[in-house]
């Protein structure tokens, strides 16, 4: 079988193949919640060969944990870590070490890869929290918790690249990226590179729970994107055009079935498709002329050009 193109995650050395698996199965039209069947999916995935996994709510927590009692030295897993934003920065250190301890006792896992600070905002007290947040998470490294420390951030390129460049202690970093977000490969993906910055794209082209799922649910209204209602081919088309950016070291496109995972598969691994660059061209006019819409119903951003 052929393999699928590896990357060295920014400073951390971790090696993960650049197709990873995405979080957020529970999610869109397409979306289940059988953990069973999750597992599945996640077993399949390793015998594909992935090696990265994005891991974001319970059930998918419950099926990611079992996968790792079973297969977790085959993986990197990116573990989440909810509602940091709300803390008081003087309860964020024994708010981290209360979560992790529960996610310990819940799913029986004993070791992540990365701890994942999920949708980082730098509002408010945002140094104090960040600093609090490094504390907790160098006891937890001490305990043999964690071994690196990440962000997701859905707000803006612009918050990740302040994230990155007042705060250096985030050894990777996760982001939407489409042609809605022209910062994240002009501007974020580039500087973190430069500083040792893991680079993870969520959302390729507005997939997982946003653009092209609407698109394959029909819910995107626009003349460019009819004739691709249920078809995965706008999926395979955005999963390359974002390996193309030789920045990016994995991204994590969703995937909600065996099939889905299969066609993926073959993406990462075929190159151009033979009508790539009409698809995109399709979904780019129909993203640039309905973009606050599909941003605001997509939850991707505040308003329309906070993305830019």
């Amino acid at each position: 079988m052929v393999e699928l193109e590896k990357r060295v995650l920014g400073r951390t050395g971790l090696t993960v193949t650049r197709f990873g698996a995405g979080g957020h199965f529970t999610n869109g039209p397409l979306a289940h919640e059988d953990i069973p069947r999750r597992v599945g999916e996640l077993d399949h995935l390793l015998d594909l060969g992935v090696t990265y996994f994005d891991v974001q709510w319970d059930p998918e927590e419950s099926a990611t944990a079992e996968v790792m009692a079973r297969r977790g030295g085959e993986f990197t897993v990116a573990w989440p870590l909810h509602a940091m934003n709300q803390q008081d920065p003087r309860g964020v250190k024994q708010y981290m070490m209360d979560y992790c301890n529960d996610h310990r006792r819940r799913y029986g896992i004993r070791h992540v890869d990365i701890l994942l600070w999920v949708g980082l905002a730098l509002e408010g007290q945002a140094g104090d929290r960040v600093k609090a947040a490094h504390e907790a998470f160098d006891a937890l490294k001490e305990e043999g918790f964690c071994d690196h420390f990440a962000f997701s951030c859905h707000h803006s390129p612009q918050m990740a690249l302040r994230a990155i460049t007042e705060f250096d202690v985030f050894d990777a970093l996760m982001v939407p990226y489409s042609p809605l977000h022209p910062a994240a490969g002009r501007d974020l993906f580039p500087e973190a590179r430069r500083r040792g910055v893991g680079t993870v794209a969520m959302k390729p082209f507005g997939g997982g729970g946003g653009f092209l799922n609407m698109v394959w649910a029909g819910q995107a209204q626009h003349p460019a994107v009819k004739g691709l209602q249920d078809s995965s081919a706008p999926y395979a088309a955005a999963l390359r055009w974002v390996l193309k950016d030789t920045n990016v070291d994995c991204t994590v496109p969703a995937a909600h079935s065996i099939g889905q995972i299969d066609e993926l598969h073959q993406a990462a691994l075929s190159g151009d498709g033979a009508d790539d660059a009409e698809i995109l061209e399709h979904l780019t006019t129909a993203m640039n002329e309905t973009g606050a819409d599909v941003q605001l119903r997509s939850g991707l951003a505040a308003h329309p050009r906070a993305w830019d």
